[in-house]
C-alpha cells in the first residue's frame, strides 16, 4: 500500500478519508458538531478506501502468484481487511486515566493493586480480572473479525510453502525473514538447533562510561517477486525510507523500510500529534491547575501533569508496590519515565492492605476533584476541539490524497482485468 506502511507488512492502518461534504469550520455548539460528523465521515470512507486498496493489492498478488503455478497460498499474508466505523475524531482523552468512574474507584481503586507483587495472592483480584474482562468484551461487541482457514496452507510441505514465499517477496527477502530453506523447514516441524542463530552484537559505550550491548540486524531488503512487481505496476518503484526516533532518554534510534504509495497527509507530519497535545495542554492549563490543587486539597501532593497531560498514576503506584522488590524488578516495573513521580507519602502505610487501601482512597478523591472542578467535561470538550482543528487543517489535502488513491484503485483494476 502506500508509503503509510513499509512494503515488509502489507497491513491496516487507521487513516483520514473522503467525504461529501467541505467547507470552514462555523462558529458555535451547533457547527463544532457538524464539523466534527463530517470529519468523522472523511475518517471512516477513507478507512474503506484503503482497505479496498488494499484488497485490490492482494489480487494482484495473487494473480501474478497463480499465473506462476501456485494456487494455494498462505492466507495470513494476502488477508484483506474490513475498515473499523469509528464513531467520533476522538477516544481515551487524556484525564481517563486518572479521573474514573466513582462506584469503579471505590471498589477497585486504579486496578494497579491486582498488578503489585502482593496482588497475586489477593482474592479479590480474580473479581477484578473478571469485571475487567466483561468490561472488555462490552468493548468489543460487534467485532466480526475471524482467523483465516489455513487448512490448505497447512498441508503443504515446507519446501512448497517456501518456494510460495520466494515467488511472493523475492528469495533475498525470504533468506532475511526465514534463513534458509533448511531453516524454514526446521522451524516449521519443530527441529534443529537455534541457540546459535542470535543476532550479532555490537558493545557500546554510554554517556556514563559503562559498556551495553546492542543487537544488529542486518537491512530490510528491497522485496522482490510478485509483490514488487504489483508494487511497480501500481505505485511506481519503491522508497527506501529512514526514519530517527527520540527516545525519554535522549537517545535515539534510526531504521530504515521499503515503502512505496501516496503519504497519507494526517499521517505525514511529524509535528501534528504533539501539536494537539500542546494545544490541549493550553486549553487545559487553568483546569489542570484547579485539579492540582483539588487534589492536593486531599493531600495528594506532588503532583504534576506530564507531556502527555495526564498524571503518572501507573508510575507512582509501580513505586509503592514495588518499593521492596529487587533492582530489576523496579526496573522492570518502573523503568526510565520522565515524569515526575510524587514521593511516596506517610499515609499510603507499609503494608500490601495499607497501599491497596490508599490507591483505593486516591482514585475516589481524584474522581470526586474531577467532579467538584468539572475536569473531565472540560477535558472531553478541549480535547474535541484541537482534534476538530487539527483534522480540518489538512481536510482538503485529505480529499487530493483521496482523489490519487482512487485513482489507484481504477488503475488496479484495470490490471486485474488484463
Amino acid at each position: 500500500m502506500p508509503g503509510r506502511r513499509g512494503a515488509a507488512a502489507i497491513g491496516a492502518a487507521a487513516v483520514l478519508g473522503l467525504t461529501a461534504g467541505c467547507g470552514m469550520l462555523g462558529l458555535g455548539e451547533e457547527a463544532a458538531e457538524s464539523d466534527e460528523d463530517r470529519l468523522v465521515n472523511m475518517i471512516n470512507d477513507s478507512n474503506r478506501l484503503e482497505a479496498e486498496l488494499a484488497a485490490a493489492e492482494y489480487r494482484l498478488v495473487e494473480k501474478c502468484l497463480e499465473d506462476a503455478g501456485f494456487t494455494v497460498h498462505d492466507p495470513w499474508a494476502l488477508q484483506p481487511y474490513e475498515p473499523e466505523e469509528q464513531e467520533s475524531l476522538t477516544e481515551y482523552a487524556p484525564h481517563e486515566g486518572f479521573i474514573i468512574d466513582a462506584e469503579t474507584a471505590a471498589e477497585y481503586g486504579f486496578g494497579q493493586w491486582a498488578n503489585s507483587p502482593d496482588g497475586m495472592e489477593d482474592p479479590a483480584t480474580e473479581d477484578y480480572w473478571a469485571a475487567e474482562e466483561e468490561r472488555w468484551a462490552e468493548e468489543e461487541d460487534g467485532d466480526t473479525w475471524e482467523e483465516p482457514d489455513t487448512t490448505d496452507w497447512d498441508a503443504l510441505d515446507p519446501a512448497d510453502q517456501y518456494a510460495w514465499y520466494i515467488a511472493y517477496q523475492g528469495e533475498e527477502y525470504v533468506e532475511w525473514s526465514y534463513g534458509s530453506a533448511q531453516d524454514y523447514a526446521d522451524m516449521m516441524t519443530g527441529e534443529g538447533d537455534f541457540s546459535e542463530e542470535a543476532p550479532a552484537e555490537e558493545e557500546v559505550v554510554t554517556d556514563d562510561g559503562s559498556l551495553e550491548i546492542e543487537e544488529e540486524m542486518d537491512p530490510e531488503p528491497m522485496p522482490g517477486g510478485c509483490q514488487l512487481e504489483m508494487i511497480q505496476e501500481l505505485h511506481g518503484e519503491p522508497e527506501l525510507v529512514e526514519e530517527t526516533y527520540e527516545n525519554e532518554d535522549g537517545s535515539s534510534e534510526t531504521y530504515e523500510y521499503w515503502s512505496y504509495g501516496v503519504d497519507n497527509p494526517l499521517y505525514a507530519s511529524e509535528t501534528m500529534w504533539e501539536d494537539i497535545e500542546l494545544a490541549y495542554a493550553d486549553k487545559m492549563a487553568d483546569e489542570q491547575t484547579g485539579f492540582i490543587d483539588c487534589i492536593s486539597g486531599k493531600g495528594h501532593e506532588g503532583w504534576e501533569f506530564d507531556q502527555y497531560n495526564a498524571l503518572p498514576v501507573w508510575e507512582f503506584f509501580n513505586t509503592l508496590y514495588y518499593q521492596n522488590a529487587s533492582e530489576e524488578e523496579q526496573d522492570m516495573m518502573i523503568g526510565d519515565s520522565s515524569a515526575v513521580i510524587p514521593e511516596i507519602p506517610e499515609a499510603a502505610g507499609s503494608s500490601y492492605e495499607e497501599w491497596k487501601a490508599y490507591e483505593i482512597q486516591t482514585a475516589v478523591d481524584f474522581a470526586a476533584c474531577g467532579e467538584e472542578t468539572g475536569y473531565a467535561d472540560a477535558s472531553d470538550k478541549a480535547y474535541e476541539e484541537v482534534h476538530v482543528d487539527a483534522y480540518a487543517a489538512v481536510e482538503q489535502d485529505v480529499y487530493a490524497w483521496q482523489e490519487e488513491m482512487n485513482d489507484a484503485l481504477s488503475k488496479a483494476q484495470e490490471l486485474l482485468d488484463a
